[in-house]
């Protein structure tokens, strides 16, 4: 084995095997040795495979959907479910707490031949597993991540005018938080530009209306004392400049959205987005 290398992270399939060369006297001698250990019949794991895959191949299915795009490092919902797919034939006994059957669209479902589904199909599963608003933050973190165009999505999902509707809210985000702030004001009728360039100062996550900036900060990103000056040196160049900036932090938007979004609504009323002007002339 240490000459070869898994075509899927570690996990042989008995066709890999003997693509590899392999016989049945060299399996056995692979596994006696414990260089091979037995998932399920026709599945084996060596030593670079890790547990959680190891532990969809003896549940009899792969890792697919939410699981792999979260491995890839794209926005999904925080949750520690094991999101997996089954052949077709699979029966449906209870499966333990905290895994999840998943169903792609446009079955029948192929027989997992890799122990990870690829991107593509994982996003048709994930169709199915995440809400309308999650699956465009999710399609927003692929485009922005480079692991796929909205025309490989659109080609994943196929034809039809529901995957068209959700794929238009796709736009320009660096994080799940700004797609969420964004879908969410939208569900309003708020206009607003997103990754806006405000001469040197850089880009802003949204702009409302002509003024009204909204910085959304991430899990990931805007944490420690220097990522912590920098915003605020920022966000006062901004203001000298004439802007309202409102910064929200990840737990106001994934958990306190309830509180803060009537106080973001109530500005956009007052008319704050627009400039002094403007706001004269909308009121006479």
């Amino acid at each position: 084995m240490e000459n070869l290398a898994s075509p899927h992270g570690g996990i042989w399939t008995t066709k890999d095997l003997l693509a590899a060369g392999w016989g049945q006297t060299e399996v056995r001698h692979a596994l006696t040795a414990g260089k091979l250990t037995r998932l399920r019949k026709g599945w084996y794991a060596d030593g670079g495979a890790d547990e959680e895959t190891k532990r969809a191949v003896r549940l009899g299915g792969v890792v697919s959907c939410v699981s792999v795009l979260k491995r890839e490092g794209v926005w999904v919902p925080a949750s520690s479910d094991l999101h997996l797919r089954f052949s077709r034939h699979y029966s449906d006994r209870s499966l333990p707490s905290g895994v999840v059957r998943c169903r792609p669209l446009h079955g029948p479902e192929r027989a997992p031949v890799a122990a990870v589904d690829d991107l593509g199909f994982a996003v048709r599963a994930a169709w199915y597993c995440l809400s309308s608003e999650d699956f465009v933050v999710a399609a927003d973190s692929l485009v922005n991540l480079k692991k796929m165009t909205k025309g490989d999505i659109s080609c994943a999902l196929g034809r039809g005018d529901r995957f068209e509707r959700v794929l238009a809210l796709c736009a320009w985000a660096e994080s799940g938080t700004e797609s969420l702030t964004r879908l969410r004001l939208q569900r309003h009728g708020v206009l607003l530009q997103t990754q806006v360039q405000i001469g040197q100062i850089g880009r802003v996550d949204l702009l409302v209306g002509e003024r009204l900036i909204i910085e959304v900060d991430s899990r990931a990103h805007h944490t420690g004392e220097e990522n912590y000056r920098k915003d605020r040196e920022r966000d006062l160049q901004l203001r000298a400049l004439g802007y309202i900036v409102v910064r929200l932090t990840y737990e106001q938007v994934m958990y306190r959205w309830d509180e803060v979004e009537p106080l973001i609504l109530a500005m956009i009323r007052r008319g704050d987005q627009w400039w002094a002007s403007r706001r004269r002339r909308l009121v006479a």
